[in-house]
């Protein structure tokens, strides 16, 4: 049974590098945020929470706030180019009580990703402009997963080239290596 222990507790020194979606660029990031090992990984607690979970109807929006709205699209992403050679890129979308422009600046790869007439999730700042309902660089997701929203997303204190869901989804990667297989640290009286 010991040996057991010791052969995991070797496990969780494993080498970052080693788990899934860590390469060589990416070892050297983690290793700035003092993750080294799978432990570190695992035992790497988000600073924060977003609750992304509950769809807030546009109407009902708050200027400056961040909210997850519901949405479908019901125009084509329009690009618009400015000065200095930055793009802005604008699509309309609406739920049954008003609609919404969504603004992202520099996202060319968003060109081609929306559908007319499908349903997403937004979450992003909400603007309100002249009575008009504005969101800025929201992450989205299809009415089908929830890699950004639908949920409580951790957020963790990173670096910059170090994008909150690459960290995310390599500390979900490192959680699910370890298997739920870890002993309980906690003393039974604060379990209890």
């Amino acid at each position: 049974m010991e040996g057991a222990v010791v052969n995991f507790m070797l496990d969780l020194k494993k080498d970052v590098k080693y788990i899934k979606g860590v390469g060589p660029n990416r070892v050297s990031l983690l290793n700035r945020i003092g993750i080294f090992t799978l432990e570190d990984l695992i035992t790497y607690y988000p600073r924060d929470y977003e609750d992304r979970s509950k769809p807030r109807c546009i109407k009902n929006l708050v200027d400056g706030e961040e909210a997850l709205i519901k949405a479908v699209v019901v125009s084509k992403i329009v690009e618009i180019r400015l000065k200095n050679r930055m793009c802005m890129y604008k699509l309309l979308v609406q739920d049954e009580t008003a609609k919404c422009t969504i603004i992202w600046f520099n996202q060319s790869y968003l060109k081609n990703k929306f559908i007319v007439g499908e349903t997403y999730y937004f979450f992003g700042k909400a603007n309100i402009r002249m009575g008009k309902f504005e969101m800025s660089s929201p992450v989205f997701d299809d009415v089908n997963t929830k890699n950004n929203t639908g949920r409580i997303i951790p957020i963790y204190s990173s670096t910059y080239s170090l994008s909150q869901n690459i960290l995310r989804k390599i500390i979900e990667n490192g959680l699910e290596q370890v298997g739920g297989n870890l002993e309980e640290s906690l003393p039974e009286y604060i379990l209890n």
